[in-house]
Parts: structure tokens; sequence; C-alpha cells
């Protein structure tokens, strides 16, 4: 009799699970330009889903092939999905939420990516995610999924956004404030905005100093390898920056990273460095530069 009661019980808990838990379908790479490689698509596709089903209250699914629902269009390459496509998916997967992300190649060895959620009874689009830049090689694409996703679920996951983020991306470097620091970048940002939407999670004057001086930096071409003294490393792309003008300039040569730190009421600290030179400087505050994000202790 208890055995029969605890195998009803376990039961009764799995179908509740199953009943809270929301489905979703990861659909295929969107490439627009046809730019990038299939292999990397396919990376995208499958860290999506796996930063979805690591999400409470979420499970990925990708095993869709849209070539049986939309037999007129190429979707990878337009990356569009009508209404009566929404709801085969839904009919096909038993999802109830679709993700559409899309790659873009943004420079040599680098991809621009961005992802929205379509609500599948609505057919409207629930969240969409700021656009994320990562290199093709190493762990940033999968932390700028991981990302992306913490966007797109946060406000209606079991765990928080700013949970979700606080658990994956960020590395110790071993530096003696014991401020961690996150493996990718943000969107490019001048001053105002940025101190506005990431406040204290972006590096003090003193924190970029502290990076400077207590880990290893090594050239790779296109930015900088930094290294801790425990081993692990971070790196910071040349990404250029925005003149006051709205001029991109100095892409893969040179990086720009902001500070929370004032310098003036016109100018703001930030990182600078191009090969052979790293230094903490100051920008005008109407400069659009890179951002990375700490975590304080």
């Amino acid at each position: 009799m208890i055995r029969h009661l605890f195998l009803v019980t376990i039961l009764l808990s799995m179908h509740v699970t199953a009943q809270n838990t929301k489905r979703v379908a990861i659909l295929e790479t969107v490439d627009k330009y046809d730019k990038v490689e299939y292999g990397v698509g396919f990376q995208l596709r499958a860290f999506i889903t796996d930063a979805v089903s690591k999400t409470p209250g979420f499970e990925g699914y990708d095993r869709v092939d849209m070539s049986q629902i939309n037999k007129e269009q190429d979707f990878q390459r337009t990356g569009m999905v009508s209404d009566a496509d929404i709801k085969k998916l839904g009919e096909m997967t038993g999802a109830s939420s679709i993700v559409v992300a899309e790659a873009a190649a943004y420079g040599s060895g680098r991809i621009i990516i961005a992802a929205k959620i379509i609500n599948i009874e609505s057919g409207r689009i629930e969240n969409s995610a700021k656009p994320k830049t990562a290199s093709t090689s190493g762990n940033e694409m999968e932390s700028a999924c991981i990302e992306l996703v913490a966007e797109l679920l946060g406000k209606e996951g079991n765990t928080s956004k700013s949970n979700i983020k606080l658990n994956y991306g960020y590395i110790d470097l071993g530096l003696p404030s014991r401020t961690l620091w996150k493996s990718i970048n943000e969107d490019m940002y001048d001053w105002e905005e940025a101190m506005s939407t990431y406040g204290n999670n972006l590096p003090s004057q003193g924190q970029w100093e502290e990076l400077k001086d207590y880990c290893k930096w090594t050239w790779n071409g296109k930015g900088y390898n930094v290294t801790g003294a425990n081993g692990n490393s971070i790196v910071l792309p040349a990404e250029g920056s925005f003149n006051c003008s709205g001029n991109l300039y100095a892409v893969e040569r040179s990086g720009y990273y902001w500070s929370s730190t004032p310098c003036d009421p016109k100018r703001a600290w930030n990182l600078k460095f191009s090969a052979g030179e790293v230094l903490v400087y100051n920008s005008p505050r109407c400069t659009r530069c890179s951002v990375r994000l700490i975590q304080n202790p």
C-alpha cells in the first residue's frame, strides 16, 4: 500500500512538472547574406537549445525541419515565418513558443547574433534580445547564446534575468579585488547610455587599472587575450569606436572600453588599447565605445 502511494505521488509530481514546463522550439539559424558557415549556425542553434533547457521552467526542442512546413521560401535566408507556419510548428512540436536566431558576419572570424521569441498561439513577438558579437572560435559563441536566452526568457522564467546572467559567463581571473569579468562584450554605447543601462556593472577606472596591472596581455591580431595569475583568461576584441559624428573607425586595430568613472562633465575614463599599448585613458562621453561588464565581489 505504501509503495503504491509512493508511486502515485511520483507520477503526480512528474505530471505537474510537465504541465509547468514550457516547450520552446528553436529554429534553424537565419543567415540572410549567406556569409556564416553552416557549422557555426549549427553550433548557435545547439547552444541556444542547451541554454533554454537549462533555464528552469523551459525545455528546448530543436528537431524541427522547416522544409516540411515552409516549402515556398528558403527559411535560412529569409527568416520569414507565416502565421500558418507558426501554427503548424505548434502542432508538430507541442511548443508554446519558437525562437528565431539570426547571424551575420561581423569582421574576420566574428559574427553578430540576434534573436526573438514568438508566441505560437498569438503569432506575436514576445521578446527580442539585443544583438551580441562573438568570435567563431573559443567559448564566446556559447556565452553570447546564454545571454540571448537570458534576455528572451528572463521575464517569464522561474529564474530572473539577472540570476541567469550571474550563473553564466563571468570569469575569475584571480584578481586581488576578486572582481569577476564577463567573457563577452555587450553592445557599443555612449557613456550616458552605458551608465543608464548597466550602472555599477560597468568596471570602474580602478578595476581597469587592476586588470591592466595584474594580468598578462597578449595581442592576438584582433584584440587582446587577457590572462590572470590563476590561468583563466578573457578576450577583449578591438572593436574600434564610433566618434561623436557616428563614424566607426579602428576596427580590429584599437579597442575602447568604458568605465563607470567620470573624468569631467564632458569626458569619462575608459580603457584604450592597440597592438603594443594598453592604457587607461579618457574620451568624450558622446563616443560610442565597447562595454564589458563585471560582477563585483
